[in-house]
């Protein structure tokens, strides 16, 4: 009677075990997934909102006067004129563009801390690709100017050897993968 009832407790105690487990991992995906959703949403306010008034001309544009400007910087430092420092204060004719890209850059950068969530593991790689499948693919190829300049490319590159930014292009052939999949 004794071993009936210890072995009743056992099975009783390790069902317990087995639905708090599962309920505590059923809670942290559903937290996981509200955290990616909030996420996005705070990227839709901070970056893609102001990412949608450029066009992919003006990117490219932007993009194209940073390598313009860079040129001219690294030209005015090898012939001794004066330091880099002394080049941007010198010549103002740069500071738009120089503006825009560190502006576009700062979005690409919050972008590249979502990706590195998603591609960590922090977030939810399956609700980010149903959220945000076509535009972040889209975004990717808008910013494509600016990753090719940053990469050392020329703005009107379109074979990218990516060395920075490297978790938002994984994040894309992710999404990409997980779009086929479905």
């Amino acid at each position: 009677m004794e071993l009936t009832i210890s072995i009743l407790a056992f099975i009783v105690s390790f069902a317990t075990f087995l639905f708090t487990v599962l309920v505590t991992y059923r809670g942290e995906q559903r937290e996981k997934k509200q955290a990616t959703l909030d996420a996005l949403n705070l990227l839709q306010e901070q970056v893609f909102d102001n990412l949608n008034t450029y066009t992919f001309g003006e990117i490219r544009d932007v993009a194209e006067q940073w390598s313009i400007a860079i040129e001219a910087k690294n030209k005015y430092v090898e012939n001794k004129e004066g330091s880099a420092e002394e080049f941007w204060e010198s010549h103002h004719e740069y500071d738009s563009a120089v503006d825009e890209y560190r502006k576009i850059s700062g979005y690409l950068a919050r972008i590249e801390h979502f990706a590195l969530g998603v591609n960590t593991g922090i977030y939810d790689a399956k609700v980010t690709e149903r959220a945000a499948t076509t535009y972040f693919v889209m975004l990717y190829s808008k910013l494509m100017p600016i990753l090719a300049v940053k990469n050392g490319g020329s703005a009107r590159d379109i074979d990218l050897n990516n060395t920075f930014h490297t978790e938002f292009s994984t994040l894309v052939e992710r999404i990409r993968t997980l779009e086929k999949n479905n």
